[in-house]
């Protein structure tokens, strides 16, 4: 009788496959992105992409599937939030940087004008208290010094419009004005494109040029801006100002 010969022992378990090195990668990279403004997320999503290739050409000798899909989906994620955060950063930057400009163009506008108003008050101290002639003022400034560049006269935001200032002229033919009210009476605003050297509140352009309202110099040398909705509050002519400052006569 022949004995049955004894059953050879089981083998070792198969090897489970080797993770990718990429998947992994793609999920380090994919979670990096939140720090890098989304740039850790691009990186992770093409090494997603490569490492799931590489996963199924290797037929079944290479694992990770799972964690190169996790890579996928997280590095997705990420890259957006990156790129709202950078739109948004980018955005602040730009606006911040444009009010900056604005500012300062505002800020040189209005020195430009207490320039002027100082050089006008100035002419007129030495002038037996006349103040330049309406339709050359910027001349006779020049002439006595007062101001040494015509540049002066414009808006450093739209300096190609040209002059940008002009004379208030029932103020510069009057002979007296209201002392007391000499903070209310305009002497030099801000003026539209193409306007006379001198005139009224006519030649104020359609809307202030800059936030905040019109930039206009006054007679005791301070400057304002006043809002269009103000304007009627300023004494544009020293004659009607006194006349309606005057006191009412009393009844018979």
């Amino acid at each position: 009788m022949t004995q049955a010969s004894p059953e050879a022992p089981p083998g070792p378990p198969p090897a489970a496959p080797k993770a990718s090195g990429l998947a992994v990668a793609s999920l380090i990279c994919g979670i990096a992105g939140v720090c890098t403004f989304g740039l850790g997320g691009l990186v992770g999503l093409i090494l997603a992409i490569v490492a799931r290739r590489k996963i199924r050409a290797s037929a079944g000798q290479m694992g990770g599937q799972s964690v190169a899909a996790a890579g996928l989906i997280v590095s997705i994620i990420t890259l957006v939030i990156g790129l709202i955060l950078l739109a948004a950063i980018g955005g602040t930057v730009y606006f911040g940087v444009r009010k900056a400009g604005e500012f300062a163009d505002k800020a040189q506008f209005t020195s430009h004008i207490k320039v002027l108003c100082m050089a006008a008050t100035t002419y007129s101290a030495e002038h037996d208290g006349r103040l330049p002639p309406p339709d050359s003022w910027p001349d006779a400034l020049m002439a006595e010094g007062l101001i040494t560049d015509l540049d002066i006269l414009t808006d450093p935001a739209d300096p190609g419009a040209g002059r940008a200032i002009a004379m208030n002229r029932a103020v510069a033919l009057a002979e007296t004005y209201d002392v007391a009210r000499a903070g209310d009476t305009v002497l030099l605003f801000e003026c539209a494109p193409g306007s006379p050297l001198a005139g009224g509140r006519d030649l104020l352009p359609p809307a202030p040029r800059h936030t905040g309202g019109y930039v206009i110099g006054f007679l005791d040398g301070r400057i304002r801006q006043v809002p269009p909705e103000r304007l009627d509050r300023l004494v544009w002519d020293p004659k009607a100002g006194q006349a309606s400052a005057a006191p009412e006569a009393p009844p018979p």
